[in-house]
């Protein structure tokens, strides 16, 4: 029951501060025109969800013990890694649309320093993650502690692709996107295979 709450509340926290930092990069992304900073947002947005649906599962299997409690844990996982990989297919389409078809990106200070505020964020909160998962161990905090970890290097392509646009005029982002994508979808897959190897298993 305890570990039940420590879940609950981990997750209500997470939804909340991603929720702030999609609203923050949405509003610069479009102000900017920055894809990459744009999909930063739609990141965070993915991690909203994800928070989410961990939420309703948590309370769904309060009643749920032992096995099947951890085969309901391990499902979530699956689907916190799948929201992972369409994020990241998301990625590489855009990034390669904006590659064939650069657009101005309008550089700021103001911008920078925003996106740059980011990221102690995210780092707070997957160390947040970690101390919520040592309390109460769940396959569905590990996954999150490590997205929220790999989001600080998606935020930080997207601050070198706001900066690096207006000064090549070329479309960097596009090239960050690409790249980002393609590590966030690989390094997702892989987890999708094993939560699947977990979830068959007897």
């Amino acid at each position: 029951m305890k570990e039940n709450k420590i879940h609950i509340a981990a997750m209500s926290v997470g939804a909340a501060v991603n929720f702030v930092l999609f609203a923050v990069k949405l509003y610069i992304g479009i102000s900017s025109n920055s894809l990459s900073v744009y999909l930063d947002a739609i990141n965070n947005a993915g991690d909203i969800l994800v928070c989410i649906i961990a939420l309703i599962s948590f309370i769904l299997i309060k009643k749920l013990g032992g096995r099947e409690s951890a085969r309901a844990q391990s499902l979530c996982s699956f689907v916190v890694y799948i929201v992972i990989t369409v994020t990241g297919c998301y990625f590489i389409y855009n990034g390669i649309e904006r590659i064939m078809y650069p657009m101005p990106v309008s550089y700021t200070y103001k911008y920078a320093a925003a996106i740059s505020a980011t990221i102690p964020v995210k780092i707070l909160l997957g160390l947040f993650y970690r101390k919520f998962n040592k309390k109460a161990p769940s396959p569905v905090l590990s996954a999150l502690e490590r997205d929220s970890f790999l989001d600080c290097f998606v935020t930080l392509f997207s601050l070198m692709s706001i900066i690096l646009v207006p000064m090549v005029q070329f479309a960097a982002d596009g090239i960050f996107a690409v790249i980002t994508g393609s590590i966030i979808t690989v390094g997702a897959v892989k987890n999708v295979k094993k939560e699947i190897l977990f979830l068959v298993r007897d």
